[in-house]
């Protein structure tokens, strides 16, 4: 048996919630990525060029006013026109009496190189603001980035729960605990995925349990079939001038039916079918059981309606209520040629075939089953009946299962057709006739399984 760490799903890597937060926060940073890269390069040109036009207008300003006290000296490239050459504008090295101050940049009138505006220093002293744009944008973006992580790993968490939950109760289910409910909630594709779970869990409960009943049944088959082949008739002394064949066929459905032949103390030989009440286990069991206590008591000789009431008083002790076991039972005098035919509760008669005058008669003597009263009852209803055997005459023997044979059409063949059938072959020996019969039951049922068993015993005197 598989434990429960075997059968455990395995995983590796990351689960959904983290994935999605990862997934997200990458998408939105490759985004800002873009976003920042293209703004800060068109915010840099657009605050480069307005620090300069503002140092170009102070200088205008301020060049109407400042008397050229200070003085410089020009560094760098060739100095630059603003206002259509009315302002030069160079990189220089700020003096005041002497003295190098800073460098910045000289601003002198076109119309005047002596007037001239010196503008330091050339960096602004808070720092520069290109720069601090840049630090705000990447503060902005790992901030946005890192509120945005957290809420996607929230919001995935939120949406994977149910996911999470529906894993535990399939990994529930792929156990054995098929009794499991979904306890995953939520709705749309999750309520409709947690039903669907709920509706295959059922399913596959229904089939396991549908798959150990017909396990047990299958079980219980095979019991009753090895116990009905154990009841069928092994060795037996057939008298001298008769012939005799016997035949079960067992059905789809085997219980305790069954026939025997007896050889009994006083000489004569016994035949006799009989029908159980039930089938399986149950009915091979009590079929079992009356063909111990038959056989013992009819192998003694002596009448068999005395025979039957002591099995009966027996059997009607040891079976439960409903219960019950049919007989029809045959004792030939091979000396004397008669059978003695005696009854409790079959249903089929003993059909004799007299060769003499091709006729069939039906011989069925009183009595009730075994089983269905412990004494008085029983012991007044049942008779004998007595049947002499010429010389071709044939009896026939047979479980009820014989007239309940059916066709595809559900009609059961009856008694009066199974006659038929049975006069049809009584000219044949006994083991012709039994096969001419069992054949014509098997067209009649067009190979189909018959419903129930089908004991069958022809008895003959040879002519």
């Amino acid at each position: 048996m598989a434990s429960p760490r075997e059968g455990r799903a395995r995983s590796s890597g990351l689960g959904i919630a983290p994935r999605f937060a990862i997934a997200t926060t990458a998408v939105l940073a490759l985004v800002l990525m873009l976003f920042s890269f293209v703004l800060l390069s068109t915010t840099r040109e657009i605050v480069t060029e307005a620090v300069k036009d503002s140092r170009d207008q102070a200088a205008i300003a301020q060049a109407q006013y400042v008397d050229g006290t200070l003085t410089y000296k020009q560094v760098g490239k060739q100095a630059a026109q603003l206002k259509s050459g009315a302002l030069l504008r160079a990189e220089a090295e700020l003096s005041r009496e002497g003295q190098a101050t800073a460098n910045g940049f000289a601003y002198v009138r076109g119309d005047d190189t002596k007037a001239h505006v010196l503008v330091a220093p050339a960096a602004n002293a808070s720092g520069d603001p290109v720069a601090k744009l840049y630090g705000l944008f990447f503060a902005v973006t790992a901030l946005a980035l890192l509120i945005t992580a957290v809420v996607a790993l929230i919001t995935a968490t939120r949406v994977s729960r149910p996911i999470t939950a529906l894993v535990d109760d399939v990994r529930s289910i792929s156990n054995g605990n098929l009794s499991h409910r979904v306890r995953a909630q939520g709705g749309g594709e999750v309520g409709l995925l947690a039903g669907a779970i709920d509706r295959m869990t059922e399913s596959l409960r229904d089939a396991r349990d549908t798959e150990v009943e017909l396990s047990v049944r299958e079980r219980e088959r095979e019991v009753a079939m090895e116990v009905q082949e154990a009841l069928q008739p092994t060795d037996f002394e057939v008298p001298e001038g008769y012939s005799v064949a016997s035949e079960h066929v067992g059905s789809s459905e085997p219980g305790g039916d069954f026939h025997d032949i007896v050889k009994a103390d006083d000489g004569r030989t016994v035949f006799f079918a009989c029908d159980v009440s039930g089938a399986g286990v149950p009915g091979a069991l009590v079929g079992a059981m009356a063909r111990a206590y038959l056989k013992s008591e009819l192998k003694r000789g002596g009448s068999l309606e005395s025979a039957l009431k002591t099995v009966n008083r027996t059997i009607a002790g040891e079976v439960r209520r409903g219960m019950y076991v049919t007989v029809l039972a045959a004792a030939l005098d091979s000396d004397t040629h008669e059978l003695e035919v005696a009854s409790a509760g079959h249903k089929l008669p003993l059909v004799h075939w007299a060769h003499k005058d091709k006729s069939i008669r039906a011989i069925q003597p009183d009595g009730i089953a075994l089983g269905f009263d412990k004494g008085p009852v029983f012991e007044r209803g049942i008779s004998v009946r007595h049947v002499p055997m010429d010389e071709g005459d044939r009896v026939v023997i047979a479980g009820t299962g014989a007239v309940r044979v059916i066709n595809m059409d559900g009609e059961e063949i009856g008694e009066k057709r199974f006659y038929k059938l049975f006069a049809r072959n009584a000219a044949d020996a006994p083991a012709e006739a039994l096969d001419g019969v069992l054949t014509a039951l098997e067209a009649f049922a067009d190979e189909e399984p018959f419903p129930t068993d089908v004991s069958l015993i022809v008895l003959g005197r040879d002519a």
